[in-house]
């Protein structure tokens, strides 16, 4: 019986080693991605993925199950250049991404995995990193994308999606925008009595710059336009820069300010009115007036203003629908007003004394904020007049888009 105890602890010993063998040798399983979508679309092919859904989560697949721990530090998201923030939810080898607040349209992401995530194992995953532009319209539709300041896209709110402009004051309501999508347009709908009128404020830098563009959808009811025109945005009236849609559609006016350089009499700014008529009449700093009706090519109907000035070349024009309206050389055969770049006129005419009253806010529905005072003939409180009309995709950049670059944007938002 003791010689049967002695064989079975033998066998015992040898038993217990080779146990602990196996468990040594368990293999540790690689940790790769398997996929990473958002919807139905790959994010992770051979090229760039395109027409991505904005109402989807980014959910990556692994190889194995992943520490939920790493992965804070691991993954990010960048719109442009910029963090965007986000949830996670780990489940196994799902990793479920969302976008606060929601992916943009029309835009470009990135999202880098680095090799800092690890699975249950300890396994690493070697650094991955994704590009993919969503669906629709959005910052990276237009031509000079990374050149663009601000940009409103009016879905159901005021948020400039580009920049860190804020909204000081925001009196409007939405309807339907371009593409049949239900409030994805501000509407502006005029004042019953001074002062009362819709008007949206943004506040922040470069709103005005030496060179720039600015571009905007509108659409208004040439009815509401019969007995009278309405300022359809503007900054500090003509001490920035301001938009009128006139009576009867028969006109509008896209005045602009700038510095005067060389400045022989001490004038300091000029203001360049720049109002097209459809009268196609060219003379004097004129390069170029549209002969024809204007009123049925802005009436009743979403059209594309942009208005672009370069001020290396002195050059402004006026453009609706990605065509020429008007364009004139605001320093052709010019004797003492040589106007360049755009600029806040806050010094007096021959004094260069500093204007008061200035307010460097951008007011969409009336030509200057609530706050500008330095023109009695357009301070909000006394106006009857504000914009009646809807707007949408409201875009500014700090350099001058081309001819070819502005019918570029009109085809990609059209």
């Amino acid at each position: 019986m003791k010689k049967i105890s002695r064989i079975i602890f033998m066998l015992l010993i040898i038993f217990v080693p080779f146990t602990g063998c196996d468990d040594d040798e368990e293999d540790i399983k690689d940790l790769t991605l398997v996929s990473l979508t958002c919807g139905n679309v790959d994010l992770y092919g051979a090229t760039s993925a395109t027409d991505v859904p904005v109402d989807q989560t980014i959910v990556a697949v692994f190889s194995t199950n992943i520490d939920e721990a790493t992965v804070a530090t691991a993954v990010s998201i960048l719109k442009g250049e910029t963090d965007v923030p986000f949830t996670t939810v780990v489940d196994g080898k799902t990793l479920t991404i969302t976008v606060t607040g929601g992916l943009i349209t029309g835009t470009r992401y990135t999202v880098n995995i680095s090799a800092g995530l690890e699975s249950t194992q300890g396994a690493v995953l070697g650094a991955i990193s994704a590009s993919f532009t969503t669906i629709g319209i959005g910052i990276d539709t237009p031509p000079k994308a990374s050149n663009q300041v601000l940009y409103l896209q009016f879905n159901n709110s005021i948020v400039d999606v580009i920049g860190s402009h804020t909204n000081p004051f925001t009196q409007v309501a939405y309807t339907t925008d371009r593409f049949g999508t239900a409030n994805g347009a501000a509407n502006f709908r005029g004042a019953t009595a001074a002062g009362n009128g819709d008007l949206v404020e943004i506040a922040g830098s470069n709103l005005i710059n030496p060179s720039m563009t600015f571009s905007v959808w509108f659409k208004v009811n040439s009815a509401d336009y019969a007995n009278g025109g309405h300022p359809m945005f503007g900054l500090a009236t003509e001490r920035g820069y301001f938009m009128e849609l006139g009576g009867t559609l028969a006109w509008c006016k896209f005045a602009t300010s700038h510095k005067i350089d060389p400045d022989p009499n001490s004038h300091y700014f000029g203001t360049a009115w720049t109002d097209p008529n459809g009268d196609g009449n060219v003379g004097g700093q004129t390069l170029y007036d549209y002969a024809g009706s204007l009123a049925t090519i802005m009436g009743d109907k979403w059209t594309l203003l942009t208005m672009t000035f370069d001020a290396a070349t002195s050059i402004k024009t006026i453009y609706f629908d990605g065509v020429k309206i008007m364009q004139v050389d605001l320093d052709l055969d010019a004797t003492e007003w040589y106007l360049a770049d755009m600029e806040i006129a806050d010094q007096a005419d021959g004094t260069g004394a500093a204007i008061t009253g200035i307010e460097e806010v951008l007011a969409l529905g009336y030509m200057c904020s609530r706050g500008n005072t330095a023109t009695g003939w357009s301070i909000y409180s006394t106006a009857d007049n504000t914009f009646k009309g809807a707007l949408d995709d409201l875009r500014i950049f700090n350099v001058a888009l081309t001819e070819s670059e502005v019918l570029a944007l009109y085809n990609s938002e059209n």
